[in-house]
């Protein structure tokens, strides 16, 4: 899940993911979601119970802005998860992949502003719920264009962002593509209102002959924390759930992530 979850808030206003960070200025975003699941789509959509999955990650990612018009990004995760396989249960746990890349702001047209967003994956241990059956070794190569468009509303500030990306995936597991979309309203000063909606399809069967795909919703609140004791931190809470899915795991997402920015 990449540059979707990078928003910021600089100055007093809303920004976005979408946007560069000025050079020399940065943010670091610490997130814990805890992910559980024991329903799983079949091939027609339909859902049906399953193992119980359930999975605990932590992620720092990071953006800096190197130039005007480039944003660095980067993102580790630790990962622990737990299959409970009908009574037989099976765990993991350890450093899970690494992702770097960077956000080259284009320019501007119809008041919307267009990039690009290239980055590489290196997974680091076999992912429970991956559907292509990722490796310890693997390599995700990313190529996307990012949209962002802020505005008024009634005195308050909102943005939208959409991502398009083309993800190759190395060792015959399927490329695949990605469409995600943020809405942001910030109806006061310190508080910000998130709705996502991420999707992400395979564009080949698996080796099992799977063709997968997943679309979730997510919501969230941005809390700015008091300047005077805690400046440029900030607490986000959350929930993400899979709402339609093909040869996928039904999720449920709980987030919790702190914000520093500077």
């Amino acid at each position: 899940m990449v540059c979707f979850f990078a928003m910021s808030l600089m100055g007093g206003e809303v920004c976005a993911g979408g946007w560069p960070l000025a050079p020399g200025s940065g943010e670091i975003i610490t997130s814990i979601t805890w992910l559980s699941a024991d329903e799983r789509y079949n091939a027609d959509g339909n859902k049906r119970s399953t193992s119980r999955y359930t999975k605990l990650e932590i992620a720092p990612y990071a953006e800096y802005g190197l130039l005007e018009n480039l944003t660095l990004i980067g993102e580790a995760a630790y990962t622990s998860e737990e299959t409970d396989y009908f009574g037989y249960e099976f765990s993991n746990a350890g450093l899970s992949r690494l992702k770097a890349g960077a956000r080259i702001a284009l320019g501007t047209w119809k008041e919307t502003l267009y990039s690009l967003q290239p980055l590489i994956t290196l997974h680091l241990m076999e992912n429970g719920n991956d559907p292509a059956a990722t490796r310890s070794g693997d390599v995700d190569t990313e190529f996307g264009i990012v949209m962002a468009r802020s505005d008024m509303f009634y005195g308050m500030n909102i943005f939208s962002v959409q991502e398009v990306a083309y993800r190759y995936r190395d060792r015959q597991r399927p490329d695949e593509a990605r469409a995600d979309v943020t809405l942001g309203i910030k109806p006061w000063p310190d508080i910000m209102f998130l709705l996502k909606s991420l999707n992400t399809v395979a564009l080949k069967s698996t080796a099992n002959d799977e063709l997968y795909q997943s679309s979730k919703l997510g919501f969230s609140t941005v809390h700015t924390l008091p300047r005077h004791f805690a400046p440029g931190w900030s607490a986000e809470t959350g929930i993400e759930q899979t709402i339609i899915g093909r040869s996928t795991i039904e999720e449920t997402v709980l987030r919790f992530a702190i914000w520093y920015s500077f």
